[in-house]
């Protein structure tokens, strides 16, 4: 069975972080990596993901686990819920 969904990654780039400065992490599963490059960051992530993945599925608990993230194991395609919500930052 194939699920095809779309992720959010988001980097950050940690200047401190010599070896590995840049974070992808992906919000809807809580799962991050770093990387040398950004594109090393975005494949290590893929990879923790795909793990993650393979992981909750041995345990019987795929499809509560892609429920948690709002994505349906039963349509090949999923489109996730986007909700824009106000920030206010006072100084």
């Amino acid at each position: 069975m194939s699920i095809k969904f779309p992720i959010t990654i988001k980097i950050i780039y940690e200047k401190e972080a010599k070896d590995a400065p840049y974070v992808a992490y992906i919000p809807e599963f809580d799962i991050s990596s770093c990387g040398k490059t950004e594109e090393k960051a975005k494949k290590n992530v893929k990879e923790v993901l795909e793990i993650t993945l393979e992981e909750v599925k041995k345990q019987n608990r795929l499809d509560e686990f892609l429920k948690e993230a709002g994505v349906s194991s039963q349509r090949e395609y999923f489109f996730p819920k986007l909700t824009f919500e106000p920030f206010v930052f006072q100084t």
